[in-house]
Formats: structure tokens, C-alpha cells, sequence
């Protein structure tokens, strides 16, 4: 029988919300958050607009994480903290009856999300700009003693983390491994190296829809900041708690493109090459695939790039198969984006609900699937999957599987 790794807990926040439940509320409620920056002055930005989290965010750090250790730690440490924790609880666990050397960790981050605080004195400057930070706070706080390490592949980040937390629990160095990514990466400097990169959509008439995944106007991706977590767990260990088993989670497919640091290679055959081995990894056809969770930044390469690749890989099925991008609402939260869009790929399986694709309104007829562009859609899950094509070609793929109460 192959090994089976359960997904057990979900914590994730975003700028739809300080949650999962608000979030998953926000992108079903199709919500547009993107706004000018509030949290800093963006006066003299080309692209002063993006997906802050929502007011209330600073309130939910506090009432996690004591004072001084906040002093210790980025936006986006404490998003990981927060959003890690949520997930164990989302999974019921305790730290009772629980052997702490068999938990692992697993973080995707970037020095992106790491930025300097502006304060070159500053006697917590150190600490902060770590990038194994956020795993190493995870580890401590809760005393799991582990493995426990952070992946660092931008925007792909996230899966690299699923990849080596299947890894682990299939090997048996753990029986659960919490496993996501965070980034906030939403301060002046970030920007404009976004921004020089001409990466990012600059504000038109439509700021709140300026995120457009496969939109015929699209012109660049959107900043935004959140994090997603998973609890994974061996099966054997799951069903000996207990434990409720939101799904079964295959070994995400990972390769790298090899060919530009920022731009996807034409026709999308790395990305292909990723979905086919992620396919391979969990024994199933291209027709057994019923969503694609799409990387769609809204760049104009990157979705005509994973529009191709998807025809490739999935041939006649392609055009039967839901596919959709949740950066529409979310924004893109670069090295924290594959966590999130994990977390709401299973939230998609046990709800029977495909999440719609934001902003979608103008058709690319070169960019030709079904994008679930009018709403949520309801539909018989099994089988789902959640795309991830980074800056420098570091791809990664993960599939999930609905559980059916056996292996």
C-alpha cells in the first residue's frame, strides 16, 4: 500500500480575512480588498496599492504572543506563529500525551519577507531578519523538538515546505510535521524592487480589481501579504487519536525550469513537466483531476504560460476541468502564496465548492479554459491540485485527495 500522509488542521490568514473561515467567507463572497497602503506612507510609490491584512491583524498577534517576543520577530514570523497554532488547534492537538520529538516543522520563507526594519541600532535587528526565524519561533513555542527548517523557492516555497514534511513523516522521522509558509513583504524598498522588476499591475480606474488572473487587461500581479499552515500527520498516527481526516495528501511533484531567473519558459514545459511528475507521484491520470488551484499571478506570461502547459499536460480534459486562481482576491503573497493556496485547495475538496477567479471580465482568447470566472461553483470533489511556478523556474505541484475513511 502506498504511504498515506493525512491532512488534519488548517490556519491561514490573508487579506480577505484574520482566519480561514473569514478568508474562505471572502472569497466566496467574490470580496476586492485591494486598497493604497495603510499601515506606512506610500507617497512617491508607482504602485502604492495592494492586499494588507485586514484591521484587527496587530490584535491577534497580541493576543498570541507576548510583548518582547513580538519585539523579536517580523510581520510575517507573527503571521506564521499565529497561523501554525490556529492550524494545530483546527487539528485538536494538545501538547498532552503528545511525544514532542516526533513533531516536526516546516516553514516557506524568503529574505524577501525578512526586509530591514530601517533601524540599523536596533538590538532585535538580528533576530527579526533570521530567515529560519519563523520555524525556529513555531518549534519553541510549542516545544516540539522535531526537525525544523525553512525553505526558501519564492513563490513555490510553500509546496518545497509539503514536500519535505511528506518526506519526513513517510520516512519516519515524524508522526506530525506542521507544514506552510508566511510573507509580508508590503514596505517601500520590496516595492520598488516589484516595481523596477515591472512585475507589478500599476493602478488604473480599477484599483480593487487590478489583480486579473487570465484576464485579457491583466498587466502584472498584485502584492499581498498572508500565510497558510497544514497539519500532516501518518495515517496510523491520525486514526490513533482520533484525529478528523480533512484529506490525503500525495508527494508534491518538484523541478526546476532551468531556464530564466524571472521569466517561465515559453509554452509552459516546466510547468508542464512539474503537474505530469506531481501526476506520476500519486498514481493518477490526467482525467482524474477535477480543479486546478492555478498559480495565475496576472502577469501576461505567467497565464498564458500555465494556460498551455495545462492543454499539454491534460489534453481534452483540459477544457472539462475548473481551473481558477485565488490571487484574484488574495493578491500574490509571493513566498507565502503556495501555503495559502494549499489551505484553500483542501478547503475546496471538503466543501464541494471550487473557488471563482476574481476580476475575470475582459476574455484572453488565448487563455482558454474554464476559469470559473462567474462564482463559486459547486461541484463533486475527489481529486484536486494547487500550482506553484516561482521566480528563478522552482516549481512545485501538490495534489490532494477527498478522504473516503480509508487509505
Amino acid at each position: 500500500m502506498e504511504p498515506v500522509v493525512a491532512v488534519t488542521g488548517l490556519g491561514c490568514m490573508t487579506g480577505l480575512g484574520l482566519d480561514l473561515e473569514a478568508t474562505w467567507r471572502g472569497i466566496l463572497d467574490r470580496r476586492r480588498v485591494i486598497r493604497r497602503y495603510t499601515h506606512f506612507d506610500p507617497a512617491g510609490l508607482e504602485v502604492p496599492v495592494g492586499v494588507e491584512l485586514p484591521e484587527g491583524a496587530d490584535e491577534v498577534f497580541r493576543e498570541r504572543i507576548k510583548p518582547r517576543t513580538r519585539s523579536q520577530m517580523t510581520r510575517a514570523t507573527q503571521m506564521a506563529v499565529a497561523c501554525a497554532e490556529a492550524a494545530m488547534e483546527d487539528a485538536g492537538f494538545s501538547s498532552d500525551g503528545m511525544d514532542p520529538t516526533r513533531v516536526g516543522v516546516v516553514v516557506g520563507a524568503t529574505g524577501t519577507g525578512y526586509a530591514p526594519t530601517g533601524d540599523q541600532e536596533d538590538p532585535n535587528r538580528i533576530l527579526r531578519n533570521m530567515t529560519s526565524a519563523s520555524a525556529a519561533w513555531i518549534s519553541l513555542r510549542g516545544h516540539w523538538t522535531g526537525p525544523s527548517m525553512v525553505v526558501s523557492t519564492a513563490c513555490s516555497s510553500g509546496t518545497y515546505a509539503l514536500a519535505a514534511a511528506w518526506d519526513w513523516i513517510v520516512r519516519g522521522d515524524c508522526d506530525v510535521v506542521l507544514a506552510g509558509a508566511a510573507e509580508s513583504a508590503l514596505n517601500p524598498l520590496d516595492i520598488r524592487g516589484f516595481t523596477a522588476l515591472m512585475a507589478l499591475a500599476e493602478p488604473d480606474d480599477d484599483v480593487a480589481g487590478l489583480s486579473r488572473p487570465f484576464d485579457a487587461r491583466r498587466k502584472g500581479f498584485v502584492m499581498g501579504e498572508g500565510a497558510g499552515f497544514l497539519v500532516l500527520e501518518s495515517l496510523a498516527h491520525a486514526q490513533r487519536r482520533g484525529a478528523r481526516i480533512l484529506a490525503v495528501m500525495y508527494r508534491p511533484g518538484l523541478s526546476s525550469e532551468a531556464y530564466n531567473i524571472l521569466s517561465p519558459e515559453p509554452g509552459g514545459v516546466g510547468m508542464a513537466r512539474t503537474m505530469e511528475l506531481a501526476l506520476a507521484r500519486a498514481g493518477l491520470s490526467p482525467e482524474d483531476i477535477d480543479h486546478v488551484n492555478a498559480h495565475g499571478t496576472s502577469t501576461p506570461l505567467n497565464d498564458l504560460y500555465e494556460t498551455q502547459a495545462i492543454h499539454r499536460v491534460f489534453g481534452a480534459h483540459a477544457r472539462r476541468m475548473p481551473v481558477s486562481s485565488t490571487k484574484g482576491a488574495t493578491g500574490h503573497c509571493l513566498s507565502g502564496a503556495a501555503g495559502v493556496e494549499a489551505v484553500l485547495t483542501v478547503r475546496a475538496l471538503v466543501e464541494g465548492v471550487i473557488p471563482p477567479t476574481l476580476n475575470l471580465t475582459t476574455p484572453d482568447p488565448e487563455c482558454d479554459l474554464d476559469y470559473v470566472a462567474d462564482g463559486p461553483r459547486r461541484a463533486p470533489l475527489r481529486h484536486v491540485a494547487s500550482n506553484s511556478f516561482a521566480f528563478g523556474g522552482q516549481n512545485g505541484v501538490v495534489i490532494f485527495r477527498r478522504w473516503e475513511g480509508q487509505g
